[in-house]
């Protein structure tokens, strides 16, 4: 009989791994969980679900800890999973169809990326909307998607590579194995909680770095610089790597056109921006990033026509891609035009109600303008979206807004909600306390 293994990293996942390995219970024959370096209750939550755990020393290398939890692995095929995915239950009955007779060494399973705003772009493009029918993600209005190799033969040749966004394809191309797609798909949601990853950041650019400077002449590793660089703005080396990769490879992704003309863009190297845009990859999925793009380099140029013109043509291309609608509309408020800045991000949610960044950008909006009751009144809109949005700041204006009408009872539920999600908030507790002792 074919046994199959779960293999998954992890730290300080307590929260979110009872989920995961509940979406693949009565599929695998073992779970093996490693972790390395937990603070929390992770390792417990493992064995209380009947894990195998292991302990790993962190060396700032996930492909030595991936190696490391796959040789604690005894069945014939391996799936890999993180902590912060769901695997969903008809990819379980592919799985077990595909496993009978297997019609390749390993299998490419869909990573559907969960996402609050319609402003992100993926390796290939934009987002698209979510389909739905996952259970939990009705407030997730996005999605990207990719193929990944995460169910493998198991072989002691098997090993990742890469000390950051690690691999298995290099050593399935080395053992000269085949890999096939599978209609089964993964749910992630990492991206879906930006505060979670953000905190990650500066530990994945470290590594991505350190291997870019170790390996020069790897496109890949340049890659995950450039992407990490990208993601906290660090735009010298991140228009160092898509140059550096650019010179190793003649195709590129997408991102590295893309990020790179950012990168060059937010450097003042507008002439360089502006070639590496005319390199990139013109397609439909990648149309509207492109226009988005555009329109932010005419803008640096100060050929604000053409600028706004390409804005207003990838909104009407692609009204679920919001980061046009952002752009657009903080060009806006730099020229004094709150108005018409307001109106665009209103038409952006009308479009797309359940879009974070249009709420956030629509609720900064009128605090910048200081028009505390119109920040009040989004901030109460915006929480019926995004019931944990903000942070805090949404309960905060929100309960003001009610307290300046009097509904000092709503006030306090709100500021209850607002504890409930953010509990340490100084200023919510203030506010309670203010609203309990009527002194508002």
């Amino acid at each position: 009989m074919v046994r199959l293994s779960l293999s998954m990293i992890v730290r300080n996942e307590a929260e979110r791994l009872g989920a995961c390995l509940a979406s693949v219970r009565g599929l695998v024959d073992e779970m093996v969980v490693l972790d390395t370096g937990s603070t929390d209750a992770t390792l417990a939550v493992a064995a209380a679900a009947g894990a195998r755990t292991g302990r790993f020393t962190w060396i700032d290398d996930f492909a030595a800890a991936r190696k490391a939890s796959l040789e604690l692995c005894t069945g014939d095929w391996i799936l890999i999973l993180d902590a912060d995915e769901r695997l969903d239950p008809a990819g379980a009955a592919a799985i077990r169809t595909a496993l009978v007779r297997p019609s390749a060494e390993g299998f490419l399973l869909t990573i559907r990326n969960y996402l609050p705003s319609g402003a992100y772009l993926g390796v290939h493009g934009g987002t698209r909307p979510n389909p739905g029918g996952f259970p939990g993600t009705e407030r997730l209005a996005y999605v990207t998607e990719f193929p990944a190799l995460r169910l493998v033969r198991r072989h002691p040749e098997l090993i990742y590579s890469g000390r950051i966004h690690e691999l298995l394809d290099p050593a399935f191309e080395s053992l000269g194995w085949h890999a096939a797609p599978l209609a089964a798909v993964i749910h992630h949601f990492g991206k879906a909680e930006p505060e979670r990853e953000q905190a990650k950041q500066g530990t994945y650019f470290r590594i991505a770095q350190a291997e870019a400077e170790a390996h020069p002449a790897d496109p890949r590793a340049q890659y995950n610089l450039l992407q990490e660089a990208a993601i906290l703005e660090a735009w010298g080396p991140c228009a160092e790597a898509a140059q550096a990769f650019l010179r190793l490879q003649s195709w590129a992704p997408f991102k590295v056109y893309l990020d790179g003309a950012r990168a060059l863009r937010e450097l003042g190297r507008l002439e360089e921006a502006e070639a590496l845009l005319r390199r990139a990859p013109a397609t439909p999925e990648t149309r509207a990033a492109l226009l988005t793009a555009e329109g932010d380099l005419r803008l640096a140029m100060g050929q604000e026509e053409r600028g706004v013109s390409a804005f207003l043509e990838a909104i009407d291309g692609d009204p679920h891609g919001t980061l046009p609608f952002l752009r657009l509309a903080e060009w806006l408020r730099r020229k004094n035009e709150a108005g018409q800045a307001r109106a665009l991000l209103q038409a952006g949610l009308d479009q797309n109600p359940q879009d974070l960044l249009l709420w956030e950008a629509l609720v900064g909006l009128a605090a910048a303008e200081g028009d505390l009751a119109a920040a009040g009144r989004d901030a109460w809109d915006a929480l019926a979206a995004f019931p944990g949005g903000g942070q805090g700041l949404w309960h905060q204006l929100a309960a003001h807004a009610l307290l300046r009408g009097g509904n000092r009872t709503e006030a306090a539920e709100v500021l209850a909600r607002g504890l409930a999600a953010f509990p340490a908030d100084p200023e919510l507790r203030r506010l309670q306390a203010q609203v309990g002792s009527g002194n508002d």
